[in-house]
């Protein structure tokens, strides 16, 4: 039986699945994924580990974190819907990783890791969501939940493994998993799990192809993902891990920096952004330009209070160490907030005034100059 949200999908007009031009999704929300064998021979090539994570810090990674508080705390009419929320989120997250930092920097990393490959997951989850509503076709709740279940599970079969085998380090520091988990049973039944969504999920798509129903970009987005979610922990071990996985945040945060983007310049041509400044950034052409130095000036703002941290060094703690407590304060309330986000912004009850990340749903298809 189709849901409501299906019923109400079916009686509407769609100018089609992707979100701003076949060209536009191609280029910046799928294929970008051709950033992680770039990031990866890097890797394989024996690049500084340092370099390498300052560098798609910088370029990329920081920028897109940035570009989360342009949407939300710069947006007025933003504030004033969600303040409780930003609140909270300003407050209790940076608490807490000053404490874990100062008290069990291990969990902290470990907790971090996992939030991270979670917060991948749900981006694409998010964006296979605005496919599916685009294209207005309806579709029953096991095939969604085939959908969701293949990328839910693509990241864990062999990153289980090394975490079960004590193999899986965010550089110097051996992340943590419960112990009740560190057996083989988990890695098989993760295994199995991947196989059965991974099977059901071929089979779906070969279904729709033959029906004529295959939404196109929301079936090679998950073929992308989980493509490179599986097989990416193949690419390092030990301590060379952590680089392997800064492949998938290039990918991720060039992924991301496009959302935004497209995110400010619908709410723009729609009269829904309530800041002048965030307005004079959002859109094509220079505004696109001044969008990204923002989000990099941001960036290297943090690194600069980070190292003038490190050298007062007011809690004898190592570089490292306050490095992850000025990133890791950043990075998770981008995390809370786009969990949020990516939950509630393609549901009936999301509110396009309020909601900044409904918009991708809104947007129409770019024109060919676009």
């Amino acid at each position: 039986m189709d849901s409501p949200d299906d019923l109400v999908l079916a009686t509407r007009t769609f100018p089609g699945p992707w979100i701003h031009g076949r060209g536009w999704d191609l280029r910046w929300l799928i294929f970008s994924a051709v950033a992680v064998p770039v990031v990866l021979a890097m890797v394989w090539m024996g690049i500084n580990s340092t370099l390498l994570n300052l560098g798609v810090t910088a370029i990329v990674g920081g920028p897109h974190v940035w570009s989360t508080f342009l949407a939300t705390y710069l947006d007025p009419r933003f504030r004033r819907a969600h303040w409780p929320v930003l609140v909270l989120a300003t407050i209790g997250i940076p608490a807490f990783v000053v404490f874990m930092t100062l008290h069990n920097f291990q969990l902290l990393l470990s907790i971090f890791i996992f939030a991270a490959s979670f917060h991948v997951i749900q981006q694409n989850a998010y964006l296979v969501d605005i496919y599916r509503r685009r294209a207005g076709t309806p579709e029953s709740p096991w095939a969604r939940v085939i959908d969701y279940g293949l990328l839910a599970f693509c990241f864990y079969p062999i990153a289980a493994y090394k975490l079960v085998n004590d193999n899986f380090y965010l550089g110097d520091i051996q992340i943590l998993i419960p112990a009740i988990t560190k057996t083989p049973a988990t890695v098989w039944a993760v295994s199995l799990l991947f196989v059965f969504f991974a099977g059901a999920w071929l089979m779906k798509t070969a279904i729709e192809h033959r029906r004529g129903t295959l939404n196109v970009p929301k079936t090679l987005l998950i073929a992308v993902t989980a493509t490179i979610a599986f097989f990416v922990p193949l690419m390092g071990s030990g301590r060379r891990l952590e680089l392997a996985f800064q492949s998938v945040n290039t990918w991720h945060s060039i992924q991301y920096l496009a959302i935004v983007w497209i995110i400010l310049k619908v709410r723009k041509e729609r009269g829904l952004i309530s800041s002048r400044f965030v307005a004079s950034i959002a859109g094509p052409g220079r505004a696109t330009w001044k969008f990204y130095g923002i989000c990099v000036v941001l960036a290297f703002s943090l690194f600069g209070v980070v190292t003038a941290l490190w050298k007062a060094d007011p809690l004898r703690l190592a570089f490292e160490q306050y490095y992850y407590m000025g990133i890791l304060s950043a990075l998770l309330i981008h995390y809370a907030l786009d969990g949020w986000f990516f939950t509630i912004a393609n549901t009936q009850r999301a509110s396009k005034e309020t909601m900044p990340y409904t918009a991708p749903a809104m947007a129409y298809a770019a024109s060919p100059q676009a």
